[in-house]
């Protein structure tokens, strides 16, 4: 690729990867929020321009609310190759950001040189760790109970001003297709110096696509395997526990010292971006299993960890659990299933189905394993510990 070619392809992907930021930002949202968003009798109910200052709501009801982006990712997801193939990929990046984990992987695939395809993969995660950081960092001000600043939305129009910038690949994807890129899709910045295709693979002889109903009903063992390890990957990356600690970070930790639970927070999603940059190195050189294990397996001991300090109340401990927790996650299991995402279906409905699960599942959970005293909230991470053992088996076995 030219060196003039590189400006562009700069802005296209910062582009792109403002859908993934915006996915990332209401993850984090009601992080901070939720404890000054929910009533309780400590502060006064009138708040921001005279209206109420809380809503009035179980903890049951605020996971709910929580979850509830979930839903519209859910439903955008499913929806993915209907608006694609309207909208094309830069007219749908600009409707919903719910879309993001379905639309970032497959249009960074489409405008990417293939010698840097796999890094420029990682960009999807890399992106929702800035969201997740600027919601974590931006709602600490507003989080102040009694005063209604909750209701402060930001708006994020940049991807909507900028849409003239990008170029559009020049194929859309047909509904149905999976597995692959094929290289006509791709945009000229993913050609090399004289416009041809460094990929051994020309557009003219391009693997025969297979829609959805045919990857089911193959009997071809690659295709199989291909399914079940992105299916796997995608369901072990929202089971881990990193949902819940994204969510709820603030209120895990408030349960050991409410002093220092948001400062800790934040500083958990610092962590979070600054180490999902490594995999950008490592991903080649260690390869993709090896990091999905250790990443696994690194987060089964963090979790028990953190389970045990939760209970005990050792906060110190808490926190180390926790960070290490997430730092297990950045190095593999966070990053790695969004190169891995071709057009395999079902993926769209697997991350959103369980990524609402654990929204809505995880606060009565943790109070109903906490006991009647309360006492040991960290119980609920053990479920966490067994889940992401189960993932380090499955997934090294799948992912080759």
């Amino acid at each position: 690729m030219e060196l003039k070619g590189v400006p562009q392809l700069a802005g296209t992907l910062a582009w792109i990867a403002t859908s993934a930021l915006q996915y990332g930002f209401h993850i984090a949202a009601l992080n901070s929020l939720l404890d000054s968003l929910a009533c309780n009798t400590t502060f006064p109910r009138r708040g921001l321009f005279g209206e109420s200052s809380c809503v009035e709501m179980s903890a049951a009801e605020a996971g709910i609310v929580t979850s509830f982006y979930t839903v519209g990712g859910l439903a955008a997801s499913l929806s993915a190759g209907a608006m694609i193939e309207r909208y094309g990929k830069k007219g749908t990046a600009v409707r919903t950001c719910g879309i993001a984990t379905v639309l970032v992987p497959l249009y960074l695939s489409s405008v990417a040189p293939p010698a840097l395809a796999g890094n420029i993969g990682i960009l999807t995660q890399i992106s929702i760790n800035v969201g997740i950081f600027a919601a974590q960092a931006s709602s600490i001000p507003l989080s102040t109970p009694g005063t209604g600043l909750w209701r402060i939305v930001p708006l994020i129009s940049v991807a909507i001003l900028t849409s003239p910038l990008v170029p559009e690949p020049h194929a859309v994807p047909k509904p149905g297709r999976v597995f692959d890129v094929e290289d006509e899709e791709r945009t000229p910045l993913a050609t090399d110096d004289n416009g041809e295709y460094p990929n051994p693979r020309r557009p003219g002889d391009a693997v025969p696509s297979m829609g959805v109903i045919q990857v089911l009903r193959s009997s071809d063992p690659a295709v199989k395997r291909a399914l079940w390890t992105l299916v796997a990957t995608m369901l072990f990356q929202q089971f881990s526990g990193i949902n819940a600690v994204m969510y709820y970070s603030t209120s895990i930790l408030t349960a050991v010292n409410p002093a220092n639970a948001k400062s800790v927070s934040l500083f958990v999603t610092v962590v979070n971006l600054v180490m999902t940059l490594p995999t950008v190195y490592l991903i080649d050189r260690l390869g993709r299993r090896s990091l999905l294990v250790i990443s696994l397996t690194a987060m089964c001991v963090s979790t028990a960890i953190l389970a045990w300090s939760i209970n005990q109340s050792h906060f110190i401990v808490a926190s180390a659990g926790i960070i290490a927790f997430v730092v297990s996650f950045a190095i593999g299991l966070g990053p790695i299933p969004f190169v891995l995402v071709g057009e395999l279906p079902p993926k769209e409905a697997v991350n959103w189905t369980s990524n609402l699960v654990v929204g809505v599942a995880f606060l009565p959970l943790r109070d109903w394993l906490a006991g009647p005293d309360g006492k040991n909230s960290g119980t609920v991470f053990y479920v966490f510990t067994a889940l992401t053992a189960i993932g380090a088996v499955v997934v090294g076995r799948l992912v080759r």
